[in-house]
């Protein structure tokens, strides 16, 4: 079952990370919003507060080094308002086209309208050679 107040905020979200969309983002995080990603990842590692924080050390990090997208499989809810999100990220190292395939978690975090908070698990041993 999934939250549908939450699941259209995260399904723009990964629409928005695809395309590098800034203001679409910003549409949707609380000026609050808290991003953890995953200890041990290559690159944007760590808990980032606010939303420009974790675009420009968390996704945007990830971007300039990696041309991967978070391909979504499968939504949800969990009785409290969150949303837990699987799927997998796909794409490939810039520097010299090392292949990504790795699953990743997402517990997305919402209130009145907005998202408030993301985790990121994912095997961070699968970004790097």
């Amino acid at each position: 079952m999934t939250t549908p107040s939450v699941e259209p905020l995260v399904r723009a979200v990964y629409a928005a990370l695809a395309v590098g969309d800034a203001d679409a983002l910003d549409a949707v995080l609380a000026p609050d919003f808290v991003g953890e990603v995953a200890d041990g990842m290559p690159v944007g590692a760590g808990r980032h507060e606010g939303p420009q924080a974790m675009r420009e050390h968390g996704w945007w990090a990830i971007g300039r080094r990696y041309a991967v997208l978070a391909e979504p499989e499968e939504f949800v809810g969990c009785g409290d308002g969150r949303l837990l999100v699987t799927g997998r990220y796909r794409g490939t190292r810039r520097a010299d086209g090392f292949a990504v395939d790795a699953a990743f978690t997402h517990l997305w975090t919402s209130r009145d309208g907005r998202l408030t908070a993301l985790t990121q698990v994912t095997d961070t041993a699968r970004w790097t050679p």
